[in-house]
């Protein structure tokens, strides 16, 4: 029996590495990677800052406004719901480039060089439309575009992720009284 289901398991991972959603149509997406959309288990750090110019930050910054999204890896049913999302995406994509998929992020405002406590927000990665839904908040992944309510607030960058978690580490308790 536990041969069988070795055997299945093996081909269902097989089955998921061909599947991933890594069209030609998406490749200069915002936060594409090379293995299609976000890794599940993946963690990004994203920057966001308004003006009409893109960030272009080698680190965060140790003072200004702006926020930070830090988006976690996929659940643990998030994760298990992956393989039947990619199985399915072997016979059909558009639903799966439609619904996207979810996983929680870390949402601090930083405002005259003080950051706030996290909030935790559910963000959504969407291929068609190619955005990025953070709560109130979105990011139009063919441009960057941070936008609300589709207005153009500033433009987005992903950061390092290690320097940016060392930043985050140093600084996420500033807004806590």
């Amino acid at each position: 029996m536990r041969g069988v289901f070795l055997g299945g398991l093996i081909c269902a991972l097989s089955v998921v590495a061909q599947a991933q959603v890594n069209s030609d149509a998406y490749r200069d997406y915002f936060l594409m990677g090379q293995f299609g959309e976000v890794c599940t288990m993946c963690e990004v750090v994203v920057l966001c800052e308004e003006g009409a110019v893109s960030p272009s930050y080698e680190r965060i910054p140790a003072e200004g406004d702006f926020t930070v999204y830090y988006i976690q890896t996929r659940t643990f049913w998030s994760q298990i719901s992956t393989i039947w999302e990619w199985f399915i995406a072997n016979f059909r994509t558009d639903a799966l480039a439609a619904r996207g998929h979810t996983r929680p992020v870390w949402v601090y405002e930083i405002n005259d060089s003080t950051w706030s406590a996290p909030e935790v927000i559910a963000g959504r990665l969407i291929l068609e439309p190619g955005v990025i839904e953070l709560g109130d908040k979105r990011i139009e992944r063919v441009k960057a575009e941070w936008q609300q309510d589709n207005v153009v607030l500033g433009y987005c960058q992903r950061m390092p992720l290690w320097e940016s978690i060392d930043a985050i580490n140093d600084n996420a308790g500033e807004g806590e009284a």
